[in-house]
């Protein structure tokens, strides 16, 4: 994500040269005044004031490229004088921002060129364009707000954002192999057994809510027990496994054979000229309380080990998303498991680490961030439920739009998207390149707002970035203010099986900068961007298998994730990515 805002970046500064910048960042007489650019808005709407006010009548208002007021056969309000006379009473409903027109658009407060809009109910960023038509093409100023509801940013809530399942076929081809060798190379171990013991069996069926086994060893005794067992959440990290039910326990071997010979004889002895029914009663004797002593010990053994396995961390209390940065740390949680005949399925929080700033520099910055960002927007999207839980790969993860969300909103707080921008070099790589032909340079990039997603279209993701600061170097003449990025687009993950790396794709279909102080925002750059073709430039950039993108190598990963199950872990042999309802993300794999 943090690439993509730096694709757009470096786009909107290398598309022409130094003299439209310096003209581009003159004052314009045309601006809009807000409360303050890119920020959040509190109640939903967005107010502005068109300056000066006799342009008022002129403008487009687009939210998201859609027209909200304007000439455009939408709601707008007369400013002439005389239609201010005739309107009378409704000159004072339009103030307070009551009427609907025609067109079931807001009818917009026009009074001293203000504006106020609704931003309907969808949370997250709002990219809104206040566009003048002139001679020669149109100025536009951008504002962008963020829209709640907001969730609270480190809650103990569970937020079960993400979700695992594991065929069964993936289970016996992959989990059941090394539990076998493991079981066996214990097997000697087991005094009545020996050495020489064999595994004659070993098998995992998934039935109703029980996990059903069989095991058989064969060494100088035989031993085959089967049963149910129950999974169920047992902690945040554990999933607990309890004996359900037990089947009959075999018992088989030379010393079962002694034993019930010699209750045999001892009962012929006994009952004298009844010798072969006090032998045959011995016998069965004998023999029950071998299998009931089998029993009880097997119960009682399997017991004792289950409970040692449900103490058994299955995941890490916390763990980076990010390897190698430990801002990205999120603590994991288990919430639901379930089991059917397709496999096993579980439910989990992911919710990210509070910020921990190491000097007093950056705490400043992370509380004047905090401050900034009311919080991760709540969509109110759901996992799907976890039955039926039988994927079409051998494994599947999801991830909800609300756990992403609050993971980039976390991650701008604690300034990890800046300095992945950092990492990637797009400031010194843009700087490079206007040095080539202007005095101009860019100095940072300072991310204000995180990027915001929604379910989109439903083979990917909206993306809308705003807050993105840009300090210029080397600008002629008056000081052109803050300079401001504000942008929509489209944006899905792209799965490179060459390299087993999973990253980002996709489309830029608005691209705005605009200048800023003391609350006005007003046109620049945008000759620039029209100049320099940047989106069809950036779309390219953004296309499945472009380089310079973030990514993830999960192929690696996972080789390096399931070491301990077998040696050179897992390999990743496909994966597709897919969108089962808005707003949630599914990935596939097919392992070997």
């Amino acid at each position: 994500m943090a690439g993509l805002a730096g694709l757009a970046l470096a786009g909107a500064l290398l598309a022409a040269g130094r003299g439209a910048l310096i003209e581009a960042a003159a004052v314009e007489p045309f601006r809009v005044e807000v409360a303050s650019p890119h920020a959040p808005a509190a109640d939903g709407r967005w107010s502005g004031r068109v300056v000066p006010p006799e342009l008022a009548g002129r403008v487009v208002v687009r939210v998201d490229g859609a027209v909200r007021s304007g000439p455009e056969g939408h709601v707008q309000k007369d400013m002439s004088l005389e239609a201010s006379r005739d309107a009378g009473d409704r000159t004072a409903s339009a103030a307070g921002g009551g009427e609907v027109g025609a067109a079931g658009h807001d009818l917009e407060n026009m009074v001293e060129g203000t504006f106020s809009v609704a931003l309907g109910d969808a949370p997250g960023l709002r990219l809104i364009e206040v566009e003048l038509p002139r001679q020669g093409g149109a100025e536009v100023a951008t504002d962008a707000a963020l829209v709640g509801p907001f969730r609270a940013r480190y809650d103990d809530s569970p937020g079960c954002g993400a979700g695992v399942r594991v065929a069964a076929r993936a289970i016996d081809r992959l989990v059941l192999p090394p539990l076998r060798d493991k079981l066996l190379a214990a097997a000697p171990s087991i005094g009545l057994l020996g050495p020489g013991t064999t595994l004659e069996e070993a098998s995992v069926t998934l039935r109703g809510d029980a996990l059903w086994f069989r095991v058989a060893l064969a060494g100088e005794h035989r031993i085959a027990v089967s049963g149910a067992l129950e999974v169920r959440v047992a902690g945040p990290r554990q999933l607990g496994v309890r004996l359900a039910s037990l089947g009959p326990v075999e018992f088989t071997g030379t010393l079962r054979t002694r034993a019930t010979l010699g209750a045999a004889g001892l009962g012929a002895i006994v009952t004298g000229p009844l010798a072969p029914l006090g032998a045959l009663a011995g016998y069965a004797l004998a023999d029950g309380y071998i299998d009931r002593r089998a029993r009880q010990e097997v119960e009682t053994q399997l017991t004792a080990a289950l409970a040692v396995a449900s103490a058994i961390p299955l995941i890490p209390e916390r763990a980076e998303l990010i390897v190698g940065e430990p801002r990205s740390r999120a603590t994991l949680a288990f919430c639901a498991v379930a089991i059917e005949s397709g496999g096993i399925a579980a439910h989990l929080s992911v919710r990210p680490d509070k910020p921990d700033p190491k000097t007093s520099q950056e705490a400043s910055r992370v509380r004047t961030r905090l401050a900034a960002i009311p919080g991760p927007a709540r969509h109110g999207l759901e996992l799907p439920p976890l039955r039926p839980v039988a994927p079409t790969a051998d494994a599947e993860v999801e991830l909800s739009l609300d756990t992403v969300a609050a993971l980039l909103d976390a991650w701008t707080a604690n300034g990890l998207l800046g300095d992945l921008m950092g990492r990637a070099q797009w400031v010194e790589r843009v700087d490079e390149a206007l040095g080539e032909w202007t005095t101009l340079g860019l100095a940072e990039i300072e991310v204000r707002l995180p990027p915001s997603l929604s379910p989109g279209t439903g083979d990917g993701w909206a993306l809308t970035v705003a807050g993105l600061r840009l300090g210029l170097t080397g600008s002629e003449g008056e000081d052109p203010g803050e300079v401001l990025v504000a942008g929509r687009g489209f944006v899905r993950p792209h799965y490179d099986a060459g390299r087993g790396r999973l990253a980002l794709a996709g489309t830029i279909d608005r691209l705005r900068l605009s200048c800023a102080r003391a609350g006005a925002l007003w046109p620049c750059f945008a000759a620039l961007l029209e100049m320099g073709d940047v989106e069809a430039r950036l779309d390219a950039l953004l296309a499945p298998g472009a380089g310079g993108l973030p990514g993830i190598e999960v192929r690696a990963l996972l080789r390096d994730g399931t070491r301990a199950l077998r040696d050179g872990g897992l390999e990743l042999a496909d994966l597709a990515i897919s969108y089962p309802q808005p707003g949630v993300l599914r990935v596939a794999a097919e392992v070997r």
